[in-house]
């Protein structure tokens, strides 16, 4: 079938110009009028990897509000389309920007009760999505508060056997993806993305980044998350405990396998175990901050 004769093309809504990734629009339902979102790629040699991540995509479908649902997939000799379906609203970082700087821990935390529910459903169902950053959570703000986790193009189903390349999001990532350990993958990974990035909107901009990719990666196994600046003290602990990591003392490549899986499992041992404790440390930590009314 040709996804034209189904769907009109509204708008490009990425600004990737490399034919190795898959270009993103916003289409709409030629009959219902219905808005989805459309990952598209034309196939060649270099592009194998990222062909097979769009094949997976389309097999992580929800029909569980806030989460995306797989609308259609095509795929011809030389093209593939992931039709999955459109969550209105805002990323979370542009939401956050709206506010003063005493509000954003307080509309946080309302974010964090939202996803509650959309992490535990899929953690329960062993999915993990590997990539949660604040672009990938969005906020319609228009009739109440809705929140949507989006973007499965890196998430990993632990009911079945995957062997791949490990993909992460640089700068989000936890050590046991940087370091290729998806066997060691689970709730926790994704709670730590999740910290980076409460720490990433709470100060305006990420941690632990170097303009050089290979630095990064090793500031992000060898030093653990800063503290926030001192309008947000009281927020430090949860969410360096929600990221927290082994500290390691020697280069990660000079272990042995087992000795990396093991230092890495005691970091992952450090972390929240549970979401809930961390959302009632966090509002603990804002009803402290309230009391003592901030001065700015």
């Amino acid at each position: 079938m040709n996804p034209a004769a189904k769907y009109r093309i509204l708008e490009q809504i990425d600004a990737n110009k490399k034919r190795k990734f898959a270009h993103i629009f916003l289409t709409e339902n030629k009959t219902s009028g219905v808005k989805s979102i459309l990952k598209t790629i034309q196939k060649n040699d270099d592009n194998q990897v990222v062909q097979d991540r769009l094949r997976k995509e389309a097999s992580f479908s929800f029909i569980v509000d806030g989460l995306p649902e797989t609308l259609d997939f095509f795929e011809s000799d030389s093209e593939i389309f992931l039709f999955k379906s459109f969550q209105t609203g805002i990323t979370l970082g542009d939401y956050l920007e709206q506010f003063r700087s005493k509000e954003k821990p307080q509309k946080l935390l309302e974010i964090l009760d939202k996803l509650e529910p959309i992490l535990d459903h899929i953690h329960e169902n062993k999915i993990y999505h590997l990539d949660i950053k604040p672009g990938n959570i969005i906020v319609d703000s228009s009739k109440g508060l809705h929140v949507s986790l989006i973007d499965f193009g890196l998430a990993l189903n632990k009911n079945e056997s995957e062997t791949r390349k490990t993909l992460f999001p640089l700068g989000f990532a936890a050590p046991e993806l940087l370091m290729n350990q998806l066997d060691l993958v689970d709730h926790r990974t994704d709670y730590f993305a999740l910290g980076v990035s409460c720490w990433t909107c709470l100060q305006g901009r990420m941690p632990l980044i170097d303009p050089n990719p290979s630095i990064t990666t090793n500031l992000q196994l060898t030093y653990p998350l800063p503290n926030l600046d001192s309008k947000y003290k009281g927020f430090n602990e949860p969410l360096q405990k929600l990221s927290a990591k082994h500290q390691f003392t020697v280069p990660p490549n000079k272990l042995s396998a087992e000795e990396l899986k093991t230092a890495l499992r005691k970091g992952m041992n450090k972390r929240y175990s549970s979401y809930k404790d961390f959302l009632s440390d966090f509002e603990n930590q804002l009803s402290g901050q309230k009391k003592n009314w901030w001065p700015f």
